[in-house]
Parts: structure tokens; C-alpha cells; sequence
């Protein structure tokens, strides 16, 4: 917790906030934010939303100390609004395969397989931004081949409470975010967006290919991406 707000401070300095001024953005009074950022009061998921409807804050960064390095990010903001989750998709993909392909163990690609599986198919879903994070818990189980009492049992709270996390019904402290990323590497920002892009448990798939994998698959998705035409307001393109 400490640490926590260790770093939630230097985000705003880094920013050129005084604690007043972020106190107000984040709807907080100052004294409740300096208790934060000495480690006294916890961060809460409230905070972490206020945050995110704010350019320049890293929740990422003050909840887990990660700085998100997805070497696809410029291609997928060049990348036209209608295409952005095929460009997605693709990737994905081409990372299964290349599992298939060149990793070695066995139980990874079969984990590895039924997390990719299960982004691609939750991307097709229209998901209200209620139930998103209660809909992304879900997700994480079962890619984890979990039943609902094991996964309250890891997050240390009763059945019930967990169904309420699943179901929308409640929004989940930063403790269960905090154990989410530790064990399974789902981190705030996919919780909240659910853009795959964000999700440091994706972008440790790819860190685990070797350099020629990862070369190969640059030069995939960069020729995938190159074929992507806007001629008079229409998009033309191939999928992998």
C-alpha cells in the first residue's frame, strides 16, 4: 500500500499537480490524498476510474509499478476506427500460431491457446460498462479452467461476494486487482478497457517468443497492416 502510493505521488508530480489540484480531479480531499500517498489509506477503484478519464495518469504503473511496452500500439492507432479489432484479432491469432509453432512447452501453449480463445471471443461482445469488470473476472476463470468457489477462495472472500464481483452487482477493491495481476497478469488497464493492447498477460505471450520469432511476426502484422487501404472513405483489407 505504501508503495502504492509512493508511486500514485510521483505520478503527480511528474504531472505538475499540487495535491490540491489532483485531490479535486480525483474528487478527493487533500488531507485524504496525502494519507493515501504515505501509505495510510488505500487507493480505491473509484480513484483508479477518475484516473483513467484523465490523460497523463498511469494506473498501471501506481497499482502494479509496470510500464506498458507493446511495440503494436502505433500501428493500432494509425489503424483505422473499423478495423481496429481486426488488426486485433489478427494478432492475436498469428501469436497462436506461433505458439503452435515455436514454443516448446506444452502446458504453456495450451494455457497460452485458452487465453487467446477467450479475449478473441469476448472482444465480439458488446460488454456495458457495468458488468466489464465482473464480465473480465469471468473471462480469467474460466481461461484458468476455475470454478466460482476457487476463485473466491484465491481472492480470499466468500462465494457470495464473489458472485456479486461477477455479476456486476459491485465494484472490486484494489486488492482483487492487485491479486489478479500477481497471479494471472490481468492488469487494470485491460479490466477497464478491455482492449487486449493493454493486457500485460498478452504482452507476455509475445516477450516469450525468441528474438526471430518476434521479428516474424513484426514483419507480418507490418505487411498485414501495409495492405490496409482508405480510398473515399471506404477501408480495404485481408485478414491473416
Amino acid at each position: 500500500m505504501q508503495d502504492t502510493g509512493k508511486r500514485l505521488r510521483k505520478c503527480r508530480i511528474e504531472r505538475g499537480l499540487t495535491r490540491m489540484e489532483a485531490a479535486e480531479m480525483l474528487h478527493v480531499t487533500p488531507d485524504y490524498l496525502g494519507r493515501i500517498e504515505t501509505g495510510i489509506q488505500p487507493v480505491t477503484y473509484r480513484m483508479i476510474e477518475r484516473m483513467e478519464k484523465s490523460e497523463g495518469w498511469n494506473s498501471d504503473y501506481i497499482l502494479h509499478g509496470i510500464y506498458m511496452d507493446n511495440p503494436f500500439w502505433q500501428m493500432y492507432n494509425q489503424c483505422p476506427a473499423d478495423r481496429k479489432k481486426v488488426f486485433i484479432r489478427n494478432l492475436l491469432c498469428l501469436f497462436d500460431s506461433m505458439l503452435q509453432f515455436g514454443y516448446k512447452e506444452e502446458r504453456a501453449v495450451v494455457h497460452y491457446h485458452r487465453m487467446i480463445l477467450e479475449i478473441v471471443n469476448g472482444m465480439e461482445l458488446e460488454v456495458p460498462d457495468n458488468v466489464r469488470t465482473g464480465y473480465t473476472l469471468t473471462e480469467i476463470r474460466r481461461i484458468q479452467d476455475k470454478n466460482k468457489p476457487d476463485m473466491a477462495q484465491i481472492l480470499g472472500m466468500s462465494i457470495r461476494s464473489y458472485c456479486a464481483l461477477e455479476n456486476g452487482l459491485v465494484k472490486p477493491d484494489v486488492k482483487v486487482l492487485q491479486i489478479m495481476y500477481m497471479m494471472y497478469g490481468f492488469n487494470i488497464r485491460y479490466f477497464l478497457t478491455r482492449n487486449p493492447l493493454e493486457c500485460e498477460a498478452v504482452s507476455n505471450i509475445y516477450r516469450s517468443f525468441d528474438e526471430p520469432l518476434r521479428d516474424f511476426i513484426m514483419r507480418r502484422i507490418r505487411d498485414d497492416y501495409d495492405e490496409i487501404i482508405i480510398m473515399k472513405g471506404w477501408t480495404y483489407g485481408r485478414d491473416i
